[in-house]
């Protein structure tokens, strides 16, 4: 691997690591677990097979998504009576993705696990396996 790479690969794991300290911030095993996970990928990735610069893309895009995907709650006491349900305070941060749901309202019906279609890649594009 090149000089330019290199760096490129060292950034974008850098990336990783204050991307999972900004999601995990306050759950330590999780933090530990991501970045033990970073570690092994970036010494031995699980697709080896992709090019470089398609691991450091993928790094890149795993990093973007816990910055504005993960968002952490903690189940605090109510101190009404009158609830019956926990309440939970969410740890939003700045980057943090906040949306209207209308993508996830317009999704297509193929892509859904109550379509009936045989040829449906099921939930998230996966195969189905039949039982």
């Amino acid at each position: 691997m090149n000089a330019e790479l290199t760096k490129q690969a060292l950034t974008a794991y850098r990336h990783g690591l204050r991307a999972a300290r900004i999601a995990f911030n306050q759950d330590t095993r999780l933090l530990l677990a991501a970045r033990q996970k970073m570690k092994q990928g970036m010494k031995k990735p699980e697709q080896a097979d992709l090019p470089v610069e398609q691991q450091i893309k993928l790094m890149e895009d795993v990093a973007l998504f816990l910055r504005r995907n993960i968002v952490q709650g903690e189940k605090v006491d109510s101190t009404s009576s009158d609830s019956t349900k926990p309440i939970y305070h969410l740890n939003l941060h700045k980057d943090s993705e906040l949306g209207d749901n209308e993508d996830i309202k317009n999704i297509s019906k193929r892509n859904t696990l109550s379509s009936g279609s045989s040829n449906s890649g099921g939930c998230c594009g996966g195969s189905r396996q039949k039982a």
